[in-house]
């Protein structure tokens, strides 16, 4: 089978199905007699096995298979959920996401060792607490998911090669009591609807067993790219029998040949052939048991990777399954889009609110109504799809929040503390750019948290605290933007050990530190090099401080912020804008040229008179409402050439964070929806501006960076 075509499908699922495992061990590890949550873990094993063999990476289906086989038994009761166990399918689900990781870079899947995480999974089915003494790489011939030498000879009556995988799997089937059973149905010569049926016969043979191979796979069937008749690789307690009249209860299936897989290369009685007697009467679909796993517990690509599956008797088949593959197609309502071509309807748009624009500023200079008419219904069709696109690109933040509590869980076992992480908002929507580049900031404040903000459990409870400590990552919308926060009740920030540090540095005089109040000591945090950890650390980033965190937070147009009380706690406050791709821009004059300001940014517009401006301290300020508000000029700041005097100027008063400022200008031409273009790599210097965008004309205007402005 060529797997080229599905490599994208199959590692996107991976991950999502390496996430739900994450997520299934750490409710396991909190609430260990939950069966709901081991059949969820083990049925995201199962496909994840499946999904491997059939793409071809065995030694991926290896390791899931061992993982499996524990679960199995946790499932059972036949063993008790430790902590030793927790651990060791933790470092599992590690090694999978990095043999993944190296599938998807084009390296090949076995440059991780797992021969001794296989070794412990082994010890554990065995009963033993530490793994055997010999925990070497086994030699590539032998299978490294099971401990007994791999069956070399296999039932030459069996018109099908077996791959080393299923060996296995119908060996450790062997154990338990179960056996391989293959099974050739030939259809009806009159037969429409073959895919139809040969997904009735696999509904059948899920309710008996598991489904391991399909010939050809499951993707031909569906396609009905077969003749009459198809092949499967089974694996049952059922007896050959009831195989045959759960298959021959369908309609239009003409023979249904049973026989056992013998591994041993001992003879076996040769293939049981059955026809239907022509004057029974055909079963109903319908009428299949009550014990039928449920319709939602098809394969999960079509959910979310945090929302489980409806439980249902019975283990999930792997893709490689027909009925499986049916269900794929019928279930859910959701298409899997490249972010390219996203990216591509993204600017697209952009450029017909550009042109949009155009034909406005067309229609108002030569009058137009017709046109005026026209182009009114054009803005309402436009602004709708300009929302059905924007929508598209938004993604809920839990993609990002869910690698959260693993890394909480490590981090916190590692520092011996003992912490409770709590996730608020997680549906919160953002743009899909800005959350593909929002994981490590948050990261590092998780990080930075939990080493220097939480304490010990000892010290919490001489200040009188709970042992546990609280870190909490919440999400919300405000306005048109998103505010992220990362916080903690531990020791806080103490201003004046960080005014200590930033004098031992060398980064403020004594006399500029004391001048400083609290919050805006505090802030020093940001700046580059800054760090108050007496030694390196892994946990939280080396010492290098926290304007990693600022520079990317700005990079996105966002702002990051602190507030914090000695001994209640830390808010780091990240604010973000919900798309960095249209906006609403005030577009403003100064000379000849034109800039826009980003409406998020502005608070309010107001026309002065020169002699409204006053200089105080050499620095021009206006007061506004009693409130003392400092002057930008454009024309100096930008070096704009002067050409004309205006009588009359515009102040813009903008924000960023808790700093405000009124930047002058000529003139105020209006607001506007405007596509960002970045201004790349040749322009990468100017710190003033965030992008440039095309104006309806053709002309090109800046887009001023407020934040950098006022800093």
């Amino acid at each position: 089978m060529e797997t080229n075509q599905y490599m994208d499908m199959f590692l996107d699922e991976s991950h999502e199905h390496l996430q739900s495992l994450n997520d299934g061990l750490l409710g396991l590890e909190d609430n260990a007699e939950d069966l709901s949550i081991l059949n969820e873990i083990f049925r995201n094993a199962h496909t994840l096995k499946g999904m491997s063999a059939t793409m071809g990476y065995n030694k991926i289906a290896e390791l899931t298979h061992e993982m499996e086989d524990v679960l199995d038994m946790l499932r059972k009761e036949q063993l008790k959920v430790t902590g030793d166990i927790i651990d060791t399918l933790f470092k599992c689900i590690d090694s999978l996401e990095q043999m993944i990781n190296n599938v998807a870079n084009g390296d090949p899947e076995d440059l991780i060792d797992v021969s001794n995480l296989v070794a412990k999974l082994s010890a554990i089915l065995r009963g033993e607490k530490a793994p055997a003494a010999e925990t070497s790489t086994p030699a590539p011939s032998a299978p490294a998911s099971t401990t007994a030498p791999a069956p070399t000879a296999v039932d030459s009556s069996i018109p099908v090669d077996l791959s080393e995988t299923e060996k296995n799997v119908i060996t450790e089937a062997s154990k338990k009591g179960m056996h391989g059973i293959y099974l050739k149905v030939t259809l009806a010569e009159s037969c429409l609807l073959k895919s139809a049926r040969s997904y009735m016969v696999m509904n059948a043979l899920e309710e008996l067993g598991e489904v391991i191979r399909t010939i050809p796979p499951a993707e031909d069937l569906e396609q009905e790219a077969f003749e009459r008749s198809f092949e499967v690789i089974l694996i049952t307690g059922s007896e050959e029998e009831q195989i045959r009249d759960a298959v021959l209860g369908i309609s239009e299936i003409e023979t249904a040949e049973t026989q056992i897989i013998n591994l041993n290369g001992a003879s076996a009685p040769a293939p049981t052939t059955s026809t239907p007697a022509p004057a029974v009467e055909q079963k109903s679909a319908s009428t299949a048991p009550a014990t039928a796993p449920a319709p939602a517990a098809a394969p999960k690509s079509s959910a979310p990777a945090n929302k489980p599956a409806t439980p249902a008797g019975g283990g999930q088949s792997a893709p490689a399954n027909a009925a499986a593959a049916q269900k794929k197609s019928h279930a859910g309502q959701s298409v899997r889009v490249d972010i390219e071509k996203l990216d591509t309807l993204m600017n697209l748009m952009g450029e017909l609110v550009i042109n949009k624009v155009r034909l406005e500023q067309i229609g108002q200079t030569h009058r137009l109504s017709e046109l005026t008419e026209t182009l009114e219904q054009m803005d309402r069709v436009t602004t709708d799809l300009q929302n059905i696109v924007m929508k598209v690109r938004m993604v809920p933040v839990s993609q990002v929040f869910n690698r959260f509590p693993r890394m909480v869980r490590d981090v916190t076992k590692e520092l011996n503390k003992e912490i409770n992480l709590t996730i608020e908002g997680e549906d919160t929507e953002l743009d899909r750019t800005v959350i593909d580049e929002i994981g490590d900031p948050i990261m590092h404040l998780l990080r930075n948290s939990l080493d220097h903000g939480i304490e010990m459990p000892d010290e919490r409870e001489a200040k009188g605290k709970p042992r546990i400590g609280e870190v909490g990552l919440i999400a919300r919308h405000e306005g048109n933007n998103v505010v992220i926060m990362v916080t903690d009740d531990g020791k806080g920030i103490d201003a004046d050990i960080i005014r200590r540090k930033a004098v031992e540095k060398g980064l403020f005089t004594q006399e500029e530190v004391d001048a400083m109040n609290d919050a805006d000591a505090v802030r020093i945090v940001f700046l580059p090099g800054f760090s108050t950890a007496e030694k390196i650390s892994d946990i939280s980033g080396r010492g290098v401080g926290m304007d990693v965190v600022k520079s990317k937070i700005e990079s996105l147009s966002g702002q990051v912020d602190v507030e914090t009380h000695v001994n209640e706690g830390s808010i780091f406050k990240i604010k973000l804008p919900l798309t960095l791709a249209i906006i609403q821009a005030m577009l403003v004059q100064v000379q000849n040229e034109m800039y826009a300001i980003p409406l998020a940014s502005i608070d309010s517009t107001l026309s002065v008179q020169p002699n409204d401006i006053r200089t105080v301290q050499n620095n021009e300020v206006i007061v506004l409402r009693g409130e003392i508000i400092p002057i930008i000029r454009i024309e100096e700041s930008l070096m704009v050439p002067h050409i004309h005097d205006t009588k009359e100027l515009f102040v813009v008063v903008v924000h960023a964070g808790d700093s405000k400022a009124g930047i002058v200008v000529d003139k105020l031409i209006g607001q506007q929806e405007i596509v960002i273009k970045t201004l790349g790599n040749l322009f990468m210097g100017l710190k003033m501006f965030s992008g440039a965008t095309v104006l309806g004309d053709g002309r090109v205007a800046l887009i001023l960076d407020v934040a950098t402005m006022l800093n």
